[in-house]
C-alpha cells in the first residue's frame, strides 16, 4: 500500500509541498517565540500571542470549509501560501530592524489565521481527492510522520543556527519555504478540480454561505458517534496550548539561564515521541477511534506529570517531553481519519472546519486562563494541574467509549480491534 501512495504523483506533490512548508513554520514558530520572550519575559504576553490566530480562525474556517467544498482545493492552497509569504517577510523585517511592538506582531498572526484558515479545510479536501479511501489513513499517517520528523530536526537545527545568525533570517527562511510549497502545489493538476455535481449553477451568496454551512452542522449533529470523536480530540487543548507557548519556554528557561539551545532541545525531544507514535500509527489497524484518541491525551498526561519535576532533574524533562510527545499523532490520525471517512463528500470541508473551531475555541479558552490566571502560576504547578485535568479526561472519556462500543457491539457485533 505504501508503495502505490509513493507512486501517486499527485500525492508526492501534495506531501513535497507540506513537507517544505513545515520546514518553514518551525523556523518561524522558534524564532517568534523566543524573540518576544527575551523582548518581554512575559508569560502573559505569549499566552496572548496566539489569540489573534484563533480569533481568525472563529471568524473564518467555516468560510474555508465552504470553499473547500465548492472550489480548487489547489488554487485555495496556492493563493494561502502566497498570502502567508508577505506575513512572514513583513515580520522578519520587523525582526531585523528590532522594533518589538506587540501590536504588530498581534497583527501578523491574525492575518497567518486568516490565510490557515482557507489552507486547511483544502488541504483535507485535496487529500481525499488524491488517495483512495482504503488508504487515506496511511496517507494521513505518512503526512504526520514528515510532520513530526521536522518537529525532531528541526528545531535542534534551528538551535545552533539561532546562535550564529540574527532571529530576523528565520522569518525569511519560512516565507522561502512557502514560496517552494507553491510550486509543488501549481504542479498538482485534474485530480484537485472541485466536484460540481452537487453545486453546478449554484450562486454563492451570503444567504447561501449560511445554507451550506447549516448543512454541514446538520450532518455532525445527525453523527453523534463523529461529534463525540472530535470532542475528545480538542478538549485537552484547554491546557496544552499554556503548556506548550508557556510552559515548555518558561521550563527552558529555569534549566538554563537565556540558553535558546535548551528549548529547542525540549522541542526536539517532543517531536521525537511524536515520531514514534506517527510510525505507530502508520501501521496500526483500529476502528475505534474515539478510544485511540484517549489513549494518546492519557501519554500527554503521563508527560506533564512527568515534566513537574523538570527543574530539578533536566534528563526527566527530556524523558517526560518525548512521553508526551507520542499522545499527539494518537490524537490527530484517528479524529482527521474519521472526518474524512465517516463524513460526506458535499461536507467534510465544513465539517473539518468545525472541528478546527471547536479546536480554537478550547485553544483560545486556554490562552486566555494563561493570560488572567495560568500564565502567573510557577511552571511546576502549571504542567501538574495540566496533567491532573487531561488524566480526569481520559477517564471520562473511556467510560463513554466503553459504553459507546459495548452498544455498538449489541447492534453489530466485530472482531476486537482498538
Amino acid at each position: 500500500m505504501e508503495a502505490s501512495l509513493w507512486k501517486n504523483r499527485s500525492f508526492l506533490l501534495l506531501w513535497s509541498a507540506q513537507m517544505t512548508a513545515n520546514i518553514g513554520d518551525q523556523f518561524y514558530g522558534f524564532a517568534l517565540l523566543w524573540y518576544l520572550l527575551q523582548a518581554t519575559k512575559s508569560g502573559t504576553a505569549l499566552s496572548l500571542l496566539v489569540i489573534p490566530e484563533m480569533v481568525a480562525g472563529l471568524l473564518f474556517l467555516l468560510v474555508g470549509g465552504v470553499l473547500a467544498d465548492r472550489y480548487s482545493p489547489r488554487l485555495l492552497m496556492v493563493g494561502s501560501d502566497m498570502a502567508r509569504i508577505v506575513v512572514a517577510i513583513s515580520v522578519g523585517i520587523m525582526a531585523a530592524m528590532g522594533i518589538e511592538q506587540f501590536s504588530f506582531f498581534l497583527l501578523a498572526q491574525f492575518l497567518l489565521g486568516i490565510f490557515s484558515s482557507l489552507f486547511q479545510p483544502a488541504r483535507t479536501v485535496a487529500l481525499k481527492a488524491v488517495v483512495p479511501l482504503e488508504q487515506l489513513s496511511r496517507a494521513n499517517a505518512i503526512l504526520d510522520t514528515m510532520f513530526r520528523t521536522i518537529r525532531i530536526l528541526a528545531p535542534m537545527t534551528i538551535g545552533l543556527l539561532a546562535a550564529t545568525v540574527p532571529l530576523s533570517t528565520l522569518f525569511f527562511v519560512n516565507a522561502g519555504s512557502y514560496l517552494v510549497s507553491v510550486f509543488f502545489l501549481y504542479a498538482i493538476k485534474g485530480s484537485l478540480q472541485p466536484s460540481r455535481s452537487s453545486f453546478s449553477g449554484i450562486k454563492m451568496t451570503p444567504a447561501q454561505y449560511v445554507r451550506d454551512i447549516g448543512t454541514g452542522i446538520g450532518e455532525l449533529k445527525r453523527n453523534h458517534l463523529l461529534l463525540l470523536i472530535l470532542l475528545f480530540s480538542n478538549i485537552g487543548f484547554i491546557v496544552w496550548m499554556i503548556c506548550w507557548n508557556v510552559g515548555f519556554p518558561f521550563l527552558a528557561e529555569g534549566m538554563a539561564q537565556g540558553d535558546g539551545s535548551i528549548l529547542a532541545l525540549l522541542i526536539g525531544c517532543y517531536g521525537i515521541g511524536n515520531l514514534l507514535g506517527s510510525l505507530y500509527m502508520a501501521q496500526a489497524v483500529y476502528t475505534r477511534h474515539m478510544f485511540v484518541v484517549i489513549l494518546g491525551w492519557s501519554f500527554q498526561a503521563v508527560g506533564f506529570l512527568l515534566l513537574t519535576l523538570g527543574t530539578e532533574i533536566h534528563w526527566l524533562a527530556y524523558f517526560a517531553a518525548a512521553i508526551a510527545g507520542i499522545g499527539g499523532p494518537l490524537n490527530g490520525i484517528p479524529s482527521l481519519t474519521a472526518i474524512q471517512t465517516k463524513a460526506s463528500d458535499n461536507n467534510m470541508g465544513k465539517i473539518f472546519s468545525i472541528n478546527m473551531l471547536m479546536f480554537t475555541f478550547f485553544s483560545m479558552v486556554s490562552s486566555i486562563l494563561g493570560a488572567v490566571w495560568l500564565g502567573k502560576w510557577p511552571v511546576e504547578q502549571l504542567f501538574l494541574g495540566s496533567g491532573l485535568f487531561l488524566a480526569v479526561t481520559c477517564i471520562v472519556g473511556f467510560i463513554l467509549e466503553r459504553k459507546m462500543n459495548r452498544k455498538q457491539e449489541q447492534y453489530s457485533p466485530q472482531p476486537h480491534s482498538f
